[in-house]
């Protein structure tokens, strides 16, 4: 399972992400070498809005077994990490190929678009590109 960290401070590391996970690991299995717990791949990225500077960090991180990874989000989620509280959940990978409205072009869509608005922020610039694209939304172009 990955989970997903949300609201990080910036100045974060991955080591602390770890020991911040482990010690929820420690608290709910008293004998972790039986339960086979592993906490692996953990990944930090950056998004900075290009107009105001806000940074804001994320963090991926892959817990096996899955069950553990579901009762690390109970335990974390809304709690406080280095002072901000912080956002914690499943991650999903999502595929363009995997949506409805993608699946033949001119087609009649059978459901409602819920969506009122664009929910993407813009200009963004990500770190993990070596050199950054900024992103806008269609109705900023």
């Amino acid at each position: 399972m990955i989970i997903f960290f949300k609201n990080i401070p910036p100045e974060t590391k991955k080591y602390e992400i770890a020991r911040f996970i482990d010690r929820v690991i420690n608290d709910c299995f008293l004998n972790k070498v039986d339960t086979k717990v592993s906490i692996e791949d953990i990944e930090t990225f950056t998004i900075q809005e290009v107009d105001s500077n806000v940074v804001d960090k994320y963090g991926l991180v892959r817990v096996f077994p899955k069950e553990v990874g579901k009762r690390v989000i109970k335990k974390l989620d809304g709690t406080f990490f280095k002072k901000k509280r912080i956002t914690v959940r499943e991650y999903f990978n999502r595929s363009v190929l995997n949506d409805p409205r993608n699946m033949r072009p001119g087609a009649r869509i059978d459901f409602n678009e819920q969506r009122t608005s664009d929910r993407r922020r813009i200009p963004l610039m990500n770190s993990w590109q070596k050199d950054p694209i900024l992103v806008h939304s269609a109705s900023a172009i």
